[in-house]
C-alpha cells in the first residue's frame, strides 16, 4: 500500500464511493462494502474485488463524513476547519491519498496510528450523488470515548454464506465437498427470515454456495428475497442452462454469473466430471444463451491431469473468448480433496507452462485471462518470509457459513466437523449464535487446548498468530487430516511436512 500525493481541484465535488459505507460495530467504526445490489455498477465497483471490514479511527470517520457529494473540496475543508479546527493545508494533505486512489492506501491518524483506506474511496461526483446519511446511524461521541482499534473479531458479523444443498449435476474427480444426504434441510421460511435479519444487522455480504445453485428447489424465490433486501448473489454453476432459466434470471434482475467449464473437449469433461457425451455441448449452449442475453460472465476452468495439455488450454481459451460477454476466464489448479483420491493433480512444471501461456494470451483479448497461483514444498525460510503477509482468516471473525441443515460452521470445507460448529440457526438468531459461548470459545481457542501432537502447543507466537491474521483451519485439516484441526496451516514456517503434491492455492 502506498501513500500517493496529488494536485487537487479544490472546486471539484468529491463523494465517498457509494460502493462503501460506514458501520458502527459497538465501540468502533468500520469501513465496509455497501450491499451488493444497491451500488453494483462498474462505475462504483471498479477494482473493488474483495470483501472486507476495516476499523477506522472515529476522527477519520468524521472527516470522511463531510464528503457527502454536495460540497466542493474547498467548502468541505472550510466546514471541517469550523467544526474540528483542522488547518486547510493539513486537511488537504490528509485526504489527498484517498481521492481517486487506484490502490489501497495507509494514512496516519491523530494518535500516531495508521488506517487502511480501500481503493477508489473518494471519487469525483460526476453523477450529482448526495449521501447525506453517511454517519447517521453511528454514535460518534460514544465511539470516540470507547473505541478500540486493536479488536479483531467483529461484535456484529459482516457476512453470511448459505450452503444451500449438497446436490450436483456432476461427480467431479477433484470434488472437495462433503455431500451427505440432508434429511432435514433448513426450511425456506427460515432462510427468508435470516436474510431479513442480516439486512437489519446491516450485513453487506450474503452469499450462496452448494451443491449447485440451480438444484435448490427454491432458487427463484431465493433470488427474489435476496434482491428485495439489496443482496446480489454470486451464482456459480455447472448446470447446463436452458432458455427459460436464463430468461428467469434476467427477469429477476441478475446481471452476473460464473460458469465452471473445465474444458471444451467432451472426452476430457467426461473423464473429469463423470458426465455424458452431450453435457459439454449443453453447457456451451447455456453459455451462448447467457451471452446473447447480455449477462456479464466469468468462467472458472479447473486444471487437472486430464485437461492440462497446451492444446486443451488453447482450445478452451479460443472458444470462451469468442463470446463477447465472457469478461473473465480464471484458470485454477484443482485443490486438495479429503473425499477423493488425489490422483487428478497436474504437475508443477506443467502448471507453470500453462500459466505462461495464459499470461501471454491475456494480452490478446478484452476478456481478462488469469491463472491462479499455487505454492508447493516451500522451505521454512520461504514460508517465514511470506507468512506475515498471509490473508487474514475471517471465519468466526467477520462471518460464518450456514450448512444446509441450519448448523453454522466457521467456513467452507469445515462442514460438520464437530469442533467448528458455532451454533444452529434453526434454534438461534444470528446474534444469539454469534455471541454464544460455542462461537466465542472457538475465537478464544487457547494454547492449553492444543494437543501435544501439534507444533502450536509450544509455539511462543501462538497468541499473536491466532489473535492476529489467524491460522487457516481449512488448510490445516486439508494438509494433516480432520483429526489434526489444531495443527498450523502448511504455510506456517513451523508446520510439519505435508504429503507430496499438496497445493496451497
Amino acid at each position: 500500500m502506498k501513500k500517493v500525493m496529488q494536485k487537487l481541484d479544490v472546486y471539484q465535488r468529491y463523494v465517498v464511493n457509494p460502493a462503501y459505507k460506514f458501520k458502527e460495530d459497538y465501540n468502533n467504526v468500520i469501513i465496509t462494502n455497501n450491499n451488493s445490489a444497491r451500488y453494483n455498477a462498474n462505475l462504483y465497483r471498479k477494482d473493488i474485488t474483495h470483501s472486507f471490514a476495516w476499523r477506522i479511527h472515529p476522527d477519520l470517520a468524521v472527516l470522511f463524513g463531510f464528503f457527502d457529494g454536495s460540497k466542493t473540496l474547498d467548502e468541505v475543508a472550510t466546514r471541517f476547519f469550523l467544526v474540528e479546527k483542522m488547518d486547510k493545508e493539513v486537511f488537504m494533505n490528509s485526504v489527498s491519498p484517498c481521492i481517486n486512489n487506484s490502490e489501497e492506501v495507509m494514512i496516519p491518524t491523530y494518535d500516531g496510528c495508521w488506517a487502511s483506506i480501500p481503493k477508489n474511496f473518494l471519487i469525483s461526483n460526476t453523477m450529482s450523488i448526495v449521501r447525506d446519511s453517511l454517519l447517521e446511524k453511528i454514535d460518534i461521541p460514544f465511539v470516540r470515548k470507547f473505541f478500540n482499534l486493536s479488536e479483531v473479531r467483529l461484535r456484529v458479523p459482516n457476512s453470511m454464506t448459505f450452503m444451500l444443498n449438497t446436490s450436483c449435476v456432476t461427480d467431479c474427480v477433484y470434488c472437495y465437498a462433503d455431500k451427505p444426504q440432508i434429511k432435514h434441510p433448513l426450511p425456506f421460511a427460515r432462510v427468508k427470515a435470516l436474510i431479513k435479519e442480516a439486512f437489519d444487522l446491516e450485513m453487506p455480504y450474503l452469499e450462496v454456495d452448494g451443491g449447485d445453485f440451480f438444484l435448490y428447489p427454491h432458487w427463484r424465490e431465493l433470488l427474489v428475497e435476496m434482491l428485495k433486501y439489496e443482496y446480489m448473489p454470486h451464482i456459480s454453476t455447472k448446470c447446463p442452462l436452458t432458455e427459460k432459466m436464463v430468461n428467469d434470471l434476467k427477469t429477476l434482475g441478475i446481471r452476473y454469473i460464473q460458469l465452471s467449464i473445465d474444458s471444451v473437449n467432451s472426452k476430457e469433461m467426461q473423464q473429469m466430471l463423470k458426465v455424458g457425451e452431450h453435457y459439454t455441448g449443453q453447457v456451451l449452449h447455456g453459455l451462448r444463451l447467457l451471452d446473447e442475453a447480455g449477462f456479464e460472465i466469468t468462467v472458472k476452468p479447473v486444471i487437472t491431469r486430464f485437461n492440462d495439455s497446451e492444446t486443451s488450454l488453447n482450445d478452451t481459451i479460443d472458444v470462451l473468448t469468442s463470446f463477447p460477454n465472457v469478461r473473465r476466464v480464471n484458470f485454477t489448479p484443482a485443490d486438495f480433496s479429503q473425499f477423493k483420491p488425489t490422483t487428478y493433480y497436474s504437475t508443477c512444471s506443467q502448471l507453470t507452462r500453462l500459466k505462461t501461456i495464459v499470461d501471454q494470451r491475456n494480452r490478446e483479448y478484452d476478456a481478462e485471462l488469469s491463472f491462479l497461483g499455487y505454492a508447493e514444498f516451500q522451505t521454512e525460510e520461504e514460508r517465514r518470509a511470506h507468512f506475515s503477509y498471509r490473508p487474514q482468516c475471517t471465519g468466526n471473525v467477520h462471518g460464518f457459513f450456514v450448512l444446509p441443515d441450519g448448523k453454522v460452521t466457521i467456513c467452507e470445507q469445515m462442514y460438520w466437523h464437530p469442533f467448528f460448529i458455532l451454533g444452529d440457526l434453526n434454534k438461534q438468531s444470528i446474534m444469539e449464535m454469534w455471541e454464544s459461548e460455542q462461537a466465542r470459545s472457538k475465537w478464544n481457542f487457547s494454547q492449553k487446548e492444543v494437543r501435544d501432537e501439534s507444533p502450536c502447543k509450544t509455539c511462543e507466537e501462538f497468541q499473536a498468530c491466532r489473535r492476529g491474521l489467524g491460522n487457516c483451519w481449512r488448510l490445516a485439516i486439508s494438509a494433516y487430516g480432520p483429526e489434526n484441526y489444531d495443527f498450523p496451516a502448511p504455510n506456517c514456517p513451523k508446520a510439519p511436512p505435508v504429503s507430496e503434491g499438496f497445493y496451497i492455492p
